[in-house]
């Protein structure tokens, strides 16, 4: 109805503006017809619609949704012949995505390559993009391989790059993998990111290794890394201190609970606080309590 209101506009002498343009071409995207998004752009050139980097970008985007990467390939060379246009690390890691998840690795670094050429810099999520991919395909030497090109080439941090790959090792059930790299970072002062911390510390409470739990999150607050750290790991993991009875690291970590405000959540919270009274810690439960009204 869209597209036949758009000729009738033509018929009677109306042209599009570019929010109408825009509409069809994120309308089409939506719907798979990325080639009739393509189309579009050319349309809006003859009828004098110069398209902006909202359009192109979005009819880059539903390229790649639909698989057409030769396409999308020439949509990004057509973007920067134009020189209007400084593209950005989203319209880059878009085309990245769609190749990682076709296993064309070669094409995917190619994009890569081509930001550095243009000034683009990866960021964050494109770091995690090719190393989760190449994890996710067992090309783990590859992964290790890019942390080195992305920090030396890419200038991205150390820090995130590493967090991206402990991350993806502990995706594909590499834990003692993933703890080495984490241990690694931690002894060389890297602070991981906040996803790492989480990610790792209740896979080890999962794996019933409490007290390496423990430790490693002892080791993230001296370090500073704990700020954002999902509370329901706490709650996790003060349980499993308490049932199996190792109290000083459980009332050590209820401890640093109560100086960041976290109080233990539901379906834990029982648990933990009557193990917690029934050694002789009910101070520091009625602290906990106290801070948790005063949150409320």
């Amino acid at each position: 109805m869209a597209e036949k209101l758009m000729r009738e506009m033509s018929l009677h002498g109306l042209c599009s503006d570019l929010i109408t343009y825009m509409a069809i071409v994120e309308g089409f995207c939506d719907t798979g017809r990325a080639e009739d998004a393509y189309s579009v752009l050319k349309v809006m050139r003859m009828h004098g619609c110069e398209p902006n980097l909202v359009v192109w970008s979005a009819a880059l985007d539903g390229l790649c949704k639909c698989g057409s990467m030769e396409r999308a390939l020439e949509l990004l060379d057509e973007m920067k012949k134009g020189g209007k246009f400084s593209l950005n690390v989203v319209s880059y890691t878009s085309v990245i995505q769609s190749f990682c998840k076709r296993g064309q690795w070669i094409e995917a670094l190619d994009i890569l390559d081509r930001m550095r050429f243009f000034g683009c810099h990866a960021n964050h999520v494109t770091v995690f993009t090719l190393i989760k991919s190449l994890c996710v395909e067992g090309c783990v030497e590859e992964a290790y391989r890019l942390v080195d090109k992305f920090v030396m080439e890419y200038r991205v941090s150390y820090g995130d790059c590493c967090s991206s790959l402990v991350i993806s090792l502990v995706r594909i059930k590499r834990l003692e993998e993933a703890e080495k790299l984490f241990s690694g970072m931690l002894a060389s002062d890297v602070k991981p990111d906040t996803l790492a911390c989480s990610l790792l510390l209740k896979e080890l409470c999962m794996k019933d290794r409490v007290l390496d739990g423990f430790r490693l999150l002892d080791a993230l607050e001296n370090m500073g890394c704990l700020s954002s750290i999902d509370s329901n790991i706490y709650s996790i993991l003060l349980v499993r201190l308490c049932q199996r009875s190792h109290l000083v690291e459980a009332t050590k970590l209820a401890k640093i609970m109560l100086k960041k405000s976290v109080w233990p959540r539901p379906p834990y919270k029982h648990s933990a606080v009557d193990i917690l009274i029934q050694n002789g810690e009910k101070d520091l439960v009625k602290q906990l309590s106290n801070m948790h009204k005063g949150l409320r």
